[in-house]
């Protein structure tokens, strides 16, 4: 699943039932210091520019992505 989280909030609600021990990796060029699901629930700012991906399987071995949004998304829909 492809989230944008506006907020720490939101990330929190995105991440939602993943294993802490879960693995992150993150695109070059973003400044997210977090290896692991539990450290990426404790980071105190989110920019709206990331978009995080979450694996269907939600085992440890499985991996969370960080990477900046490539697709501008449309506030409201297209007369």
């Amino acid at each position: 699943m492809r989230y944008k989280p506006k907020s720490v909030a939101a990330l929190h609600i995105a991440l939602g039932g993943l294993p802490d021990k879960m693995r992150v990796e993150v695109d070059r060029g973003i400044r997210v210091s977090a290896k692991t699901v539990g450290e990426l629930r404790k980071v105190t700012a989110w920019p709206e520019n990331l978009v995080i991906i979450t694996p269907q399987e939600r085992r440890p071995e499985s991996t969370v992505k960080v990477s900046k949004a490539s697709v501008a998304t449309r506030v409201s829909p297209k007369p």
